[in-house]
């Protein structure tokens, strides 16, 4: 209660201010349509961040075929990348890992050449499919042509 004296007249007035000091639901329902559209905005910028991090994981799992196509290499054989096959266990787990990140793991093998390649979710700037590809020659390159035949194009 707030007493107010009108200059020694005798007259007092009593009046209860009461003290607000919560927030209105208005206020409460812009604040969180705030939230909203900044998170929206943060998860539309993070799109292309996760992309690339899901072609890292891509290009790591090529590297780990080349890793696993060198160690079965035979050189006394006529083909010397014979035991190197989707069928074989370290590969079946490297096909899943590229799939679970949305790319596409194709292994060909013939004679005395392999290749390992997969398109990348990340496209160039007109919009292409980029495809990550490694060869028994030594090459590890993106390209905008898709991989066909023994070796990377």
């Amino acid at each position: 209660m707030r007493h107010i004296n009108f200059q020694g007249r005798g007259i007092r007035i009593f009046v209860n201010m009461k003290s607000n000091k919560g927030f209105t639901l208005i206020e409460m329902l812009v604040v969180v349509a705030i939230i909203g559209i900044l998170s929206a905005a943060v998860l539309v910028a993070l799109g292309p961040s996760r992309d690339k991090a899901k072609d890292a994981r891509i290009t790591s799992a090529i590297q780990q075929a080349r890793a696993i196509a060198e160690t079965l290499y035979n050189p006394a054989s006529a083909t010397p990348y014979a035991d190197f096959t989707t069928g074989q266990t370290s590969v079946v787990r490297l096909v899943t890992e590229v799939t679970s990140q949305g790319g596409v793991l194709a292994v060909s093998v013939s004679g005395t050449d392999y290749r390992v390649s997969s398109p990348l979710l990340t496209k160039t700037g007109t919009g292409a499919t980029q495809y990550y590809c490694v060869d028994s020659t030594g090459t590890a390159k993106i390209t905008t042509t898709a991989p066909s035949g023994a070796l990377c194009p």
